[in-house]
């Protein structure tokens, strides 16, 4: 029997999310149209899929097959409509590109120039978003190409439907007060520590980063404006750890410096989902960042 494509998607991100509520809300659906679509897929394989856990569910091993499939499967169709896109050499249409914001200046500014003077008939549509927004928005067809990125310390990116294509590794640089020389960072044990808000993961790589140096860092200041943080170490009263990206088009007499005895980095790369790659609209804009990351100097 052949069981339906979009049921198929629903299994898979039950298995992502853990729960009905969740995967409704990633798709867009109620609970009730979710459990009546799963509960329809379930009669048509003729055995259990899922087994009630308290609030969550717990897929069983039939289930867990069929999921493994449909990652195959969607990557299969996705090949296809590239292919079919590809056989008229022609590059126009629209490619959602999402960017974090460090990455959207850099990167994907001088890529979407590039693609409105090489391909004057593909429209992007830029949205700032962070990498796991935008992987899920990857997954749901709500963008076709993201940048994104991973820190050592932190587990990487892992999701069969999207493919990584990475763009640069930059390092984290310890940023210093004016006239501070470079240090390790266990030197920086009684200082207070300015880190972002929002960016969870960088904040936690500090920390991280900081406990593998012997201590625990005292965060006295936060803030999302990059020129804030910059602002608050030039004036003496703290220090952070930022990657490099971030500080460039920041003019600063604040002194950068890599941290000795520990490698920290950060991994800017290219999503797209598994299979479309070959899709020339999806090919003109990762050529365009290709090219506009080797443009950055090393």
């Amino acid at each position: 029997m052949v069981y339906e494509v979009r049921r198929l998607r629903l299994l898979r991100e039950l298995a992502a999310h853990g729960t009905i509520a969740a995967a409704a809300q990633a798709c867009h659906l109620t609970p009730s149209a979710v459990s009546q679509q799963l509960g329809l897929l379930e009669r048509e394989v003729g055995t259990p899929l899922l087994l009630r856990d308290g609030r969550r569910v717990v897929l069983t091993e039939a289930a867990r097959v069929l999921v493994a499939h449909t990652e195959r499967v969607l990557a299969e169709l996705e090949e296809a409509r590239a292919q079919v896109a590809g056989l008229t050499g022609e590059v126009r249409g629209t490619v959602r590109l999402g960017a974090f914001p460090s990455a959207a200046v850099a990167l994907a500014a001088p890529a979407i120039a590039a693609c409105r003077a090489e391909h004057p008939d593909l429209r992007i549509v830029l949205d700032e978003t962070e990498p796991d927004e935008a992987v899920e928005a990857l997954r749901h067809h709500a963008c076709d190409v993201a940048l994104v990125y991973e820190y050592t310390l932190l587990p990487r990116i892992r999701d069969e439907g999207v493919e990584l294509r990475p763009l640069l590794r930059e390092p984290l640089l310890a940023a210093l007060p004016p006239a501070e020389g470079p240090t390790a960072l266990a030197e920086l044990g009684d200082r207070a520590w300015i880190a972002p808000r929002s960016d969870t993961a960088l904040r936690t790589v500090l920390e991280r980063a900081c406990q593998a140096a012997g201590f625990e860092p005292r965060i006295d200041y936060t803030s999302d404006d990059y020129t804030v943080i910059m602002s608050l170490v030039e004036a003496g009263v703290g220090v952070s750890l930022l990657p490099r990206l971030v500080t460039e088009p920041l003019a600063s007499r604040v002194h950068l410096t890599r941290v000795s005895g520990l490698e920290l980095t950060r991994t800017i790369s290219m999503a797209v989902r598994t299979g479309s790659g070959r899709d020339p609209r999806v090919d003109a804009v990762t050529t365009a960042l290709r090219q506009a990351a080797h443009a950055i100097p090393a």
